[in-house]
């Protein structure tokens, strides 16, 4: 029996390749386990690999010693963020006393319009499917459904006139957002019967990491993370990039702790680099040989999603070669088209920050375009040691080189 909020998959969507023979479908099979864009929690099945960088165990010790605690988790697109958060949600569930929910809030609801309540009433959704299974008809169900999404209801009678005068007070309460007060009561019925099976809740948000607006975070946080934590429920909220530099980092301080998942520094960690070469090996190690892992590992500048998007693009390259394997060639050819791709449509004064990190690897961010940068990951930061280290993506460095000769 499995501990309440987690089922494990039915099946893992990538299979393992078939009969050599058949080098089409071999090579479809191959391509499909090197997804970066794959389903996460089926890839956790087939292909985690354990890493020293890896944040879960202790976002897992956070929220077993204070589960009600809140914990932002930020990072850069295709560091292994939702990765994390599945493997955080497996170590919780160790817990006899802990239901925990991973929740993406961008597939119920348009990222580009998220209002405070959104969130609140996102949760109030994944606790109302737990909550039909133990007790179909409660009210709270039926009511997570109608906030969430759309319902009729009578207004409200004006109340009759007071008997009294009224004398105001000198102290005005905080107000609570409105949408918060319509998602919260529902939520609080769920929560009642939740705990009724285990004591503690916990929700791990994904996907507010794309929201542009970084005002429209902020009330998300300062409504909805201050509701959840009202309701003593933990949460763990992937924020975007930008909640790591300039005024954006004041956000911070509404949650108990803030993480940072980094880049992996390949040119310093040798067991970074160890890691990156068991995660190619264990999803396409039949296909690849020894310098291409080595010229992929260093080509993807420690960046999860690159590094697989980078040895699909050479799959493709030694199919269309002829080979059964992946070498350095094929690796060339895919760093190639990755740069160029990567330099398209760049200002020049964004090359020229480009160039400057490439040569110097100095990089401060002193506008949105330098922040753009770093979010594209055209620069990328490392912070192996106490002091951040900045370097230009390694597979337009050359590119770069070969501009300025020009």
């Amino acid at each position: 029996m499995t501990a309440l909020g987690y089922t494990p998959p039915v099946s893992v969507a990538v299979a393992d390749p078939p009969p050599a023979n058949d080098r089409l479908a071999r090579f479809r099979a191959i391509r499909a386990k090197l997804d970066p864009t794959g389903d996460p929690l089926g890839a956790i099945d087939a292909f985690y690999v354990d890493s020293s960088h890896s944040i879960s165990a202790r976002l897992a010790a956070e929220l077993a010693i204070a589960p009600g605690s809140s914990h932002l988790l930020a990072g850069g697109v295709g560091s292994g963020k939702t990765t994390e958060l599945h493997a955080l949600q497996r170590r919780l569930a160790s817990l006899v006393d802990t239901a925990a929910f991973y929740i993406d809030v961008s597939q119920r609801h348009d990222i580009a319009k998220m209002v405070p309540g959104a969130v609140v009433a996102q949760v109030g959704l994944v606790l109302a499917e737990q909550v039909a299974r133990i007790e179909p008809k409660n009210w709270a169900v039926h009511r997570a459904h109608e906030v969430a999404y759309e319902a009729w209801e009578y207004p409200e009678e004006e109340p009759p006139p007071p008997d009294l005068d009224y004398v105001p007070g000198i102290l005005v309460p905080e107000p609570v957002h409105e949408n918060i007060r319509r998602a919260q009561a529902p939520l609080e019925g769920l929560l009642e019967v939740i705990r009724t099976r285990v004591q503690h809740v916990v929700v791990m948000l994904d996907g507010l990491d794309r929201i542009a607006d970084i005002h429209a975070f902020e009330q998300l946080v300062v409504h909805d993370v201050k509701a959840l934590a009202s309701l003593g429920v933990g949460a763990v909220l992937v924020g975007p990039l930008r909640t790591m530099y300039g005024i954006d980092r004041v956000l911070a301080q509404y949650f108990d702790s803030m993480h940072y998942q980094p880049w992996i520094d390949v040119t310093a960690s040798p067991t970074g680099r160890d890691f990156l070469a068991g995660v190619l090996l264990r999803r396409a190690g039949e296909v690849l040989d020894a310098p291409g892992v080595d010229a992929l590992v260093h080509a993807s500048g420690g960046v999860l999603r690159d590094l697989l998007s980078l040895a699909q693009s050479a799959l493709v390259e030694a199919y269309m070669g002829g080979s059964d394997r992946i070498g350095s060639h094929e690796v060339d050819d895919a760093v190639d088209a990755f740069g160029r791709k990567h330099l398209q449509g760049l200002r020049p004064a964004e090359l020229e920050v480009l160039q400057r990190v490439r040569t110097q690897g100095t990089f401060v961010q002193t506008s949105g375009d330098d922040l753009a940068l770093l979010m594209t990951r055209r620069v990328l930061e490392y912070r192996s040691t106490n002091q951040p280290r900045y370097a230009v993506h390694p597979t337009i460095r050359g590119l770069l080189k070969d501009l300025e000769g020009r």
